[in-house]
């Protein structure tokens, strides 16, 4: 097979073929149901341009090509479930008459041809694998020597071998302390990374991928300045450092390439839309609870002398200080009676919790118990303060005293609740409650925002561990 017919072959059972077949799905959905005019081109022309822009935004040029590795299909009807909403939005935007039988008839079978499609692609791709592993004459698309023998260069070469849709071959290792007759996997070390010139002139290598150990990055200077004159591709595996917690992105400042290491799920999207949600959700919530704050405040005044609101300084996203706002539930002259009652604290840590606190008044218990005094937080909420769910926030000089992991509270945005208020609430000990926040953290999803939100309602409602 000609490398111009594998290459035409590839673009039809991957990128190519998959906006071809969503247009004729959407064609086919349409004229089913009855649905024509001049519109139809309209959107036709519409979600075309939709696929592109998704394909442009989102799927970042790789090495070797991305557009050669094939995807799981939960993965692809995400991406076939996004493109569908955008489209949709841009229907409604412009005013088409799209039907609800017709949007539910194209995700369907747009997701079932896509999937399929995907199939195709990947039987495709292996059967060209096997075809260059048995003859000769058969090259792959692309081949790349590999700079390293450590666990890095090592994990390249069996991405490189057990990938066989990647259709490259890998020639061989260089690396600057192996010598002699040294193999992985049946690839063999072909030399000194000082020979590079003389190795790139002899091969036809695409690319050369540096995965070497940190201590031997200063060496690599030459290598890159030698494969930058003779025109062939570097790719640098960045991850230099061993990581236990935090996640690797590929991003640039201000123009200048850059590796950023985040402790944190790197979800830009759902981020965005927690962001969305906590704004539009602290603003519904002031508006129900409107009657029931103003009925607090009234009630706070005339119980006992002092303000209705209760200011005090926080610890928000990273350490940085903010004013945290609750209904009055004690005396005014509370924080001053705290140092008589230090030997009372029941909670282990720097956090200090008195069950029957004497220092609240007769409303705040009632304010406390069912977490009414909590309300005013959705205004540190409106302005990005805090989120609707999240770590609570902690006072200054508690966060002093935090061990290092502890600290790693403060990598989000506080919240009005979260799941320690919500599994036991202020009934564990300061280090579970510490692990449930960086549970949270490390589990972070919509959905499970969604389910803390829902479990906090119940858990307010019958007042459970309040105090």
């Amino acid at each position: 097979m000609s490398n111009q017919l594998k290459r035409l072959l590839l673009f039809f059972c991957g990128a190519g073929g998959a906006l071809i077949a969503s247009l004729a799905v959407l064609w086919g959905s349409l004229t089913a149901l009855g649905q024509s005019g001049y519109f139809v081109y309209e959107m036709l022309i519409s979600l075309a341009a939709v696929r592109l822009a998704y394909r442009l935004f989102h799927l970042p040029a790789a090495l070797p090509r991305s557009d050669l590795v094939h995807w799981k299909a939960s993965r692809i009807l995400l991406q076939e479930g996004l493109i569908s909403l955008f489209f949709l939005a841009a229907c409604f935007m412009v005013g088409w008459p799209l039907g609800r039988a017709a949007i539910v008839l194209f995700a369907f079978a747009n997701g079932a041809v896509q999937v399929g499609l995907s199939c195709l692609h990947r039987w495709f791709c292996r059967s060209l694998a096997a075809a260059r592993k048995s003859s000769d004459t058969c090259k792959a698309d692309s081949q790349v020597i590999v700079v390293g023998t450590g666990k890095r260069a090592r994990e390249v070469a069996d991405l490189m071998v057990d990938t066989p849709e990647l259709d490259t071959m890998l020639v061989g290792f260089l690396d600057y302390h192996r010598t002699g007759l040294w193999r992985y996997r049946d690839i063999p070390l072909i030399g000194h990374p000082d020979e590079i010139r003389k190795i790139l002139t002899a091969c036809h290598v695409d690319s050369v991928i540096v995965a070497v150990e940190p201590n031997d990055l200063p060496s690599t200077c030459e290598l890159f300045s030698i494969c930058e004159k003779m025109g062939v591709t570097v790719c640098l595996m960045p991850d230099i450092y061993e990581r236990q917690l935090t996640s690797a992105q590929a991003t640039n400042l201000n123009g200048f390439p850059a590796v950023v290491y985040k402790s944190i799920p790197h979800a830009p999207v759902g981020r965005s839309v927690k962001d969305i949600v906590d704004k539009v959700g602290a603003l519904v919530g002031i508006i129900l609870t409107l009657p029931l704050s103003i009925a607090t405040a009234l009630v706070i005044k005339f119980d006992s002398r002092g303000p209705v609101l209760f200011k005090q300084t926080r610890s928000g996203l990273n350490g940085k200080l903010f004013d945290f706002y609750k209904f009055r539930t004690m005396r005014c002259d509370a924080d001053g009676e705290k140092e008589n009652l230090l030997d009372q604290n029941e909670m282990s840590g720097p956090v200090f919790k008195i069950q029957n606190d004497p220092r609240v008044t007769r409303v705040g218990r009632i304010l406390r118990k069912f977490s009414i005094d909590e309300l005013p937080q959705f205004v540190n909420v409106i302005r990005g303060d805090m989120s609707l769910v999240g770590p609570r926030p902690p006072l200054p000089e508690e966060v002093a005293r935090y061990e290092p992991w502890q600290r790693r509270k403060l990598a989000v945005k506080p919240g009005v609740t979260c799941i320690w208020q919500v599994d036991g609430r202020n009934n564990i000990d300061f280090d579970d409650w510490m692990r449930l926040d960086l549970k949270y953290i490390d589990n972070w999803s919509l959905w499970l925002d969604t389910k803390i939100l829902a479990k906090t309602i119940p858990a307010v409602v019958k007042g459970d561990g309040a105090s």
